[in-house]
């Protein structure tokens, strides 16, 4: 737990450096930091064939895993940011409808694949980038795997 307690703050220090990647790729970078030195010390207490070393790896795997999915959560849940800006000041109806217009939200979320560089904007349009062509591939050969139609 003290890897993964170690792997948060760091990505909450860095989170707040506004470095050039984005937020789930420097989680990634400093995740597998510590992830390869927790192996390494397990390895080194127990053993490769050790079931505490592969315990403890899948366990610091999973709360990875779950801190990432919660903190996406957050940065895409309308609810969680219509509760965080009530907590900065009372809004009314009206300023929650302009706030979270349709329009408003879909430029937002086109801002974000820009800015993460799934999609290139120029001369006022979007288009996928290797990354983003990349991204939709996996997620057709996810659609195919799980028998989703299109």
């Amino acid at each position: 737990m003290a890897f993964f307690i170690g792997a948060v703050l760091c990505h909450a220090a860095l989170s707040r450096m506004h470095l050039p990647p984005n937020i789930v790729l420097r989680f990634l970078l400093v995740g597998s930091t510590l992830g390869a030195g927790l192996v390494w010390w397990l390895y080194d207490k127990y053993g490769l064939a050790a079931p505490e070393m592969w315990a403890g790896v899948l366990i610091y795997v999973f709360c990875c895993e779950l801190y990432v999915f919660l903190f996406t959560l957050v940065i895409s849940s309308i609810s969680a940011n219509v509760l965080i800006n009530l907590s900065f000041h009372d809004m009314t109806d009206h300023d929650m409808s302009r706030l979270y217009d349709s329009r408003q939200m879909v430029a937002a979320r086109l801002d974000r694949l820009v800015s993460v560089g799934l999609l290139d904007e120029s001369l006022g349009s979007l288009k996928l980038t290797k990354n983003g062509l990349r991204l939709v591939r996996f997620f057709n050969r996810m659609r195919a795997f799980f028998r989703h139609s299109p």
